[in-house]
């Protein structure tokens, strides 16, 4: 809850920015060239890091995710193989 607000925070904070920064600017990459207000870079710029920031946190999730269903996949393996153990343990005459 406080990471989405510290959010909203900065979003409106990046906002504000922009707005007060609208004059106009030429962009130029490589060859390509074209003149736009300065409000749009900004916005444009905080929206593709917010979406970069937000495919990698899915990845990394996606990732955990995988690991953690592998994991529980092993751990009711060995659970079985325990039970299977303990049970054929019970089942054996005991020599003493």
């Amino acid at each position: 809850m406080m990471n989405l607000l510290f959010a909203f925070i900065f979003a409106l904070l990046v906002a504000v920015f922009a707005v007060q920064n609208s004059l106009p600017v030429t962009v130029t990459f490589l060859t390509w060239s074209f003149q736009t207000s300065l409000v749009i870079i900004i916005l444009g710029s905080a929206t593709f890091g917010a979406m970069t920031i937000l495919s990698l946190a899915l990845l990394v999730q996606f990732r955990l995710r995988r690991t953690l269903h592998k994991t529980q996949q092993a751990q009711q393996l060995l659970e079985a193989e325990n039970r299977e153990l303990r049970a054929s343990q019970e089942t054996q005459p005991q020599n003493q």
